[in-house]
């Protein structure tokens, strides 16, 4: 469920665009918010597959991880989810300050003056 809310809410992770933050240019909003998609679904990755490891160690009869640990991982998960959701609802990424396009870098450069 966790990783289909995240396909939901997030959509497809664009890696080129995510790639677009680190690449040592000035990052733009929509560049800042592929990356933290990015980061919110290795972290649900890690929640997913620690509760399924967790459930299959358990299943052939091995000790699980504790109940404390996976309720721990899938809320972070479910928490980071919902605030970049909520982020990537409210955002829309046409703001002057944090666009690094070139429209937008001539109007603050005529504001400024």
């Amino acid at each position: 469920m966790l990783l289909s809310a995240s396909v939901i809410t997030l959509g497809v992770p664009n890696l080129a665009l995510a790639g677009g933050f680190l690449d040592g240019s000035y990052p733009s909003m929509q560049s800042a918010i592929a990356f933290l998609s990015l980061l919110c679904y290795v972290v649900v990755g890690a929640a997913v597959a620690v509760a399924i490891l967790s459930g299959l160690r358990m299943a052939s009869g091995g000790r699980g991880t504790s109940r404390g640990i996976r309720a721990i991982a899938l809320v972070l998960a479910g928490v980071i989810l919902l605030s970049l959701s909520v982020i990537s609802r409210v955002d829309t990424g046409n703001g002057i300050c944090c666009g690094g396009g070139a429209q937008q870098v001539r109007e603050a450069e005529s504001l400024a003056r």
